[in-house]
């Protein structure tokens, strides 16, 4: 991945002023290394931060520094999040490199570039319009908590001593909130995106 993207930019008479190979590695990086644009993957490997936590690790400690993230997931609602929370760039890393050169250079004009395989998603859902994201019940972020920490629906029901179609419709409800249209979908935002501060009942 990294070889690849290397040989992209560089084609592309952009610049690569260092490579990491995870989260702490990145962020020790870029203490002692300027640059223009900061390119990463959503799911960093090793040890240190990765996923939002990293991202906002970046933007504290630089804040002026343009964002482009490579993301293995299509979901509409961890794209728009990812938009929302000021990233610049978002692409698919399954597909080629075509677009990494453009989404690169977008961000370091401080424009925002979405790939085209990731801007379907969102033009077929309608989601790239919307001004703010839906806001969730306390019932349903507790059944969005449970589902992430591995919980299937008859357990959190046991556990909010809630009936299991209660639970089943509350965790529909916070679906079609998200823009989140099957399973797959669902558990791709939570490990994205987990839902915390959940208060028992």
């Amino acid at each position: 991945m990294l070889h690849g993207a290397r040989v992209v930019l560089e084609n592309a008479h952009i610049d690569v002023v260092g490579e990491a190979s995870g989260g702490t590695h990145l962020l020790a990086l870029l203490d002692r290394q300027p640059c223009d644009v900061v390119l990463t993957d959503l799911t960093m490997p090793g040890k240190g931060p990765d996923g939002p936590e990293l991202l906002d690790c970046i933007r504290v400690a630089h804040p002026c520094l343009p964002l482009v993230v490579l993301t293995g997931t299509a979901s509409p609602t961890v794209l728009i999040t990812l938009l929302r929370c000021g990233v610049h760039g978002a692409l698919d890393k399954a597909a080629d490199f075509d677009e990494l050169a453009q989404a690169v250079r977008s961000a370091a004009a401080g424009q925002t570039y979405v790939s085209q395989h990731l801007r379907s998603h969102l033009e077929a859902r309608d989601l790239a319009h919307r001004a703010t994201p839906a806001s969730l019940s306390q019932g349903e972020r507790d059944v969005l908590e449970g589902l992430g920490r591995g919980m299937n629906l008859s357990m959190i029901a046991q556990q909010r001593g809630r009936s299991p179609k209660t639970v089943s419709r509350q965790k529909s409800d916070a679906m079609r909130k998200l823009g989140l249209t099957g399973n797959h979908e669902l558990h791709a935002f939570l490990r994205t995106y987990p839902i915390k501060g959940s208060r028992p009942s």
